[in-house]
C-alpha cells in the first residue's frame, strides 16, 4: 500500500514486455497460418493423377480413408456438352465425377446425387444449392456450388458442369488432397490404377491442381525458424533482469534488515513473494494477450496457437522469479555502510 514493494512499476512494466512480446509472435505466427491455409484452399496441395481409361473409381475414393489423405475423387471427361436453358448459345463441358470429389473441390461434401457447378457457372445461370437447372439432358439438380477462381489452378473446371455418378468403373484423373501434404501421395495416387490396357498407353501423369504456390509447403520450417522463436526466451531474460533490479534498488532496505537480524532465507523468502505477486499480474495480463492473439487465427488452430503463446508469460513469470532470487541471494550485511555511503 505504502509502495515500498514498487509493485505497479514492476508489474507494468513486465506486463508491457510480456504482452508486447506474446503480440508479435501472435501476428508472426497468423500469418504463417494464413500462407498455409492460402496454400491449401488455392489446390496447391491437391495431387491429380492422369490415366485416361486406367483410374479405378472406388480405389480412388478409398484413398480418402489414408490418414493425412482429406479427400479424394475420380473425375472422367466426356465429349459431349450440356445445354442449359438459360445459356443456350453456350454449351457447357460435361464431366462426371465420383461422389468423393465434392470434397476434393469443396470444404464440405455434397449431396451423392446432383451436379457440381462452379460458383462463375452457378452466378450467371442464377442457380444455388439444391436448386434444379433446365438442360437439354433434363433437369439437374445442383448438389453443391464449388469456388474455382482463375489464380493458378488447372484450367477448365470454371465453366464446367460436374455430375456426381458410381464410384465403381474406369476414370480417367483421380484427385486427392492430403493436408498436411504427404510425401508419397504420388505413389498412393499411382496405387490407384487399373492394370494397364497394352504397352501402347500413355504414360500416367501426376500434376499439382495449382502450382502457383509452389510445390510443397515448409510449415514447420518456417515456424521453427521465424524470428520470434525467442520470444519466450527473451521473455525470461528481461522479467529476470527486472526482478533483479526491483531487490538491487532496495539494497539499502535489505541490507539494514539483515543488520538488524533478519535471517537470509526470511529475505528470500519476502522478495519472492512480492515478486510472485507482481509477476503474476503481468502473467495474466500475457495470458489475456496470449487469448487475444490465438483469435487471430481460425477456430481449428486456436488451440495450438494459444499453447504456444501462453508460454511467453509463463518463461516471463519464472525469469522474474529467478532474478528476485539471484539478487537477494546476493545480498550481504557487509555491504551495508558502502550502500549507505553510495546514497
Amino acid at each position: 500500500m505504502t509502495g515500498t514493494t514498487r509493485f505497479a512499476l514492476l508489474g507494468i512494466l513486465s506486463a508491457v514486455v510480456f504482452a508486447s512480446l506474446v503480440l508479435l509472435d501472435a501476428l508472426t505466427t497468423s500469418g504463417l497460418v494464413a500462407s498455409a491455409e492460402r496454400f491449401r484452399s488455392s489446390g496447391a496441395a491437391t495431387e491429380i493423377l492422369v490415366a485416361e481409361g486406367r483410374v479405378d473409381g472406388a480405389a480412388c475414393e478409398a484413398l480418402a480413408g489414408v490418414p493425412g489423405v482429406t479427400a479424394s475423387g475420380a473425375l472422367r471427361s466426356s465429349a459431349r456438352k450440356i445445354t442449359i436453358a438459360t445459356l443456350p448459345d453456350a454449351p457447357v463441358p460435361a464431366h462426371e465425377v465420383s461422389p468423393g470429389f465434392s470434397a476434393v473441390v469443396s470444404d464440405r461434401a455434397g449431396s451423392p446425387s446432383g451436379v457440381l457447378l462452379p460458383r462463375e457457372l452457378a452466378d450467371m445461370i442464377r442457380a444455388g444449392l439444391g436448386d434444379e437447372v433446365a438442360t437439354d439432358a433434363g433437369p439437374m439438380r445442383v448438389a453443391e456450388v464449388f469456388d474455382y477462381p482463375s489464380d493458378g489452378r488447372r484450367p477448365g473446371f470454371g465453366y464446367a458442369i460436374l455430375s456426381v455418378g458410381s464410384a465403381l468403373g474406369s476414370y480417367d484423373e483421380c484427385w486427392a488432397t492430403a493436408w498436411p501434404q504427404l510425401p508419397n501421395l504420388r505413389t498412393l495416387l499411382l496405387a490407384t490404377m487399373s492394370p494397364s490396357a497394352g504397352d501402347g498407353a500413355d504414360k500416367p501423369q501426376i500434376m499439382q491442381l495449382n502450382s502457383s504456390q509452389g510445390a510443397s509447403f515448409e510449415g514447420n520450417a518456417s515456424f521453427t525458424d521465424r524470428l520470434t522463436r525467442a520470444a519466450a526466451p527473451a521473455a525470461a531474460v528481461i522479467a529476470a533482469g527486472i526482478g533483479f533490479a526491483g531487490v538491487r534498488m532496495r539494497r539499502l532496505q535489505h541490507t539494514s534488515a539483515l543488520h538488524a537480524g533478519l535471517r537470509k532465507g526470511d529475505l528470500l523468502a519476502l522478495g519472492l513473494l512480492e515478486a510472485g505477486g507482481w509477476a503474476a499480474a503481468a502473467g495474466v495480463i500475457g495470458v489475456g494477450a496470449a487469448a487475444v492473439g490465438a483469435s487471430m487465427v481460425e477456430r481449428g488452430d486456436q488451440f495450438a496457437v494459444f499453447a504456444s503463446l501462453v508460454g511467453i508469460p509463463l518463461a516471463g513469470v519464472a525469469g522474474a522469479l529467478i532474478g528476485t532470487a539471484v539478487a537477494a541471494a546476493a545480498m550481504s550485511e557487509k555491504h551495508l555502510f558502502r550502500y549507505f555511503k553510495d546514497r
